[in-house]
């Protein structure tokens, strides 16, 4: 489930409910997204390593900005995400 977290600048940031393996311990998807001409720019990074793992119409100047902004706002993130979501058993 996708967790609404702000929009700023055009930008809607949402979270995913927290995953957790054994293996990998627990994480958050962060998903980030503006309307663009093809559709839509976007850009997630997983957290709490702060890994892009997916960049589509941002240059990498404001993929930086962006990752700055999840990595300020993260630990208010993680409060929320176990606050309001669940824990999923990751399958990967």
């Amino acid at each position: 489930m996708r967790h609404y977290y702000s929009t700023i600048q055009g930008i809607v940031t949402t979270f995913s409910d927290i995953y957790a393996s054994p293996e990998k311990g627990e994480s958050i998807i962060v998903h980030m997204e503006r309307p663009s001409e093809q559709g839509f720019d976007v850009v997630e990074f997983l957290l709490p390593s702060f890994t892009c793992q997916k960049c589509i119409g941002f240059s990498e100047d404001e993929r930086i900005s962006l990752e700055k902004f999840i990595r300020n706002n993260s630990a208010l993130i993680w409060e929320i995400a176990k606050e309001d979501g669940e824990i999923i058993a990751d399958v990967g």
